[in-house]
């Protein structure tokens, strides 16, 4: 009986003593502050790094989308050399004014781009196709250059737009032999610098100019020269032309360029709700220009047309 108790005594001695030294751990590692720092240093820096971990990770995204929207706006602005580029500004587009080349409109667009006409040679205007102004989008000739296209209002109400023709980049003096003919809803007028004496650019025939029954001033585009009323023609011309007779031939008269870089701007009032206006712009180096000569021969001239309230 004795032996069976001293063995249970020391049974429960010993489990004191494991009691007494858990507490005894337990307190000291209370009062451990090294022990205590090193956990939190450690739970610190692994919540820093997951911390910035996340936040390396949202910077990724946002310049993987930063540079996915510079190339989209990079190829949406894009343009080629050469190329024809129609732009609607952002109120108007914002308002409902859109773009098409063709007149059902199956796609609305506030940007259109017509590819270049490389490698031309000089013509004359009777080489343009008389029907220039039907076929819908790019439709360039041997030697010129031909778009068509539509503007619609679906807006919601009447407004009044303009328009602007202007010249985006030229080299080797190219603009002053560049003729521009513009037709709005099949009314036609034709651009061209002026001439080194501050003269509008004319044109002489023995026969009646192409286009004149399109012209929004008939009266105007086309004229009658005398020899009692020769206008501002050369000896260098009617020599050239072997023109025999001045009496009776016809004039061409050209609008002259608004300014170095702009061709003409136009505003069109009252363009109504659902309303559709129809552009076809044509463009060529005219033979009969003085200022068609070999020095500008390699040259490029880039156009644009703008549209804004």
């Amino acid at each position: 009986m004795k032996e069976r108790k001293r063995f249970r005594k020391s049974k429960l001695d010993n489990g004191e003593k494991k009691e007494k030294g858990r507490i005894r751990r337990t307190l000291l590692s209370r009062f451990d502050f090294l022990n205590r720092f090193r956990h939190w240093y450690l739970g610190g820096v692994s919540l820093f790094r997951g911390f910035f971990r996340v936040h390396a990770a949202k910077q990724t995204i946002l310049l993987i989308l930063a540079a996915l929207s510079i190339c989209f706006l990079m190829a949406a602005f894009y343009t080629n050399a050469g190329e024809f580029v129609v732009k609607v500004d952002r109120k108007l587009a914002e308002d409902g004014f859109y773009l098409s080349e063709i007149p059902n409109f199956d796609e609305k667009l506030i940007t259109l781009k017509a590819v270049a006409k490389d490698d031309v040679d000089n013509i004359n205007i009777f080489d343009i196709s008389s029907d220039v102004m039907e076929p819908d989008g790019v439709h360039h000739g041997k030697d010129y250059f031909a778009y068509t296209f539509y503007a619609k209002n679906e807006t919601g109400e009447t407004l009044d737009y303009r328009y602007t023709l202007y010249v985006r980049n030229r080299t080797q003096g190219i603009e002053k032999a560049t003729w521009v003919m513009l037709f709005h809803n099949g009314k036609q007028e034709i651009f061209a610098l002026e001439n080194e004496n501050g003269y509008p650019e004319c044109q002489y025939s023995e026969f009646e100019f192409p286009f004149t029954k399109y012209a929004k001033n008939p009266g105007k585009q086309q004229t009658t020269i005398s020899r009692k009323n020769p206008g501002h023609i050369t000896q260098e011309i009617i020599d050239r032309q072997e023109i025999r007779d001045l009496d009776g031939v016809y004039q061409l008269n050209t609008i002259p360029f608004a300014s170095s870089k702009t061709i003409c701007t136009g505003l069109r009032e009252e363009f109504e709700n659902e309303g559709m206006d129809k552009f076809t712009v044509v463009i060529w180096l005219e033979g009969e220009d003085p200022e068609c000569v070999d020095e500008i021969i390699g040259g490029e001239i880039e156009l644009a047309m703008s549209f804004s309230y």
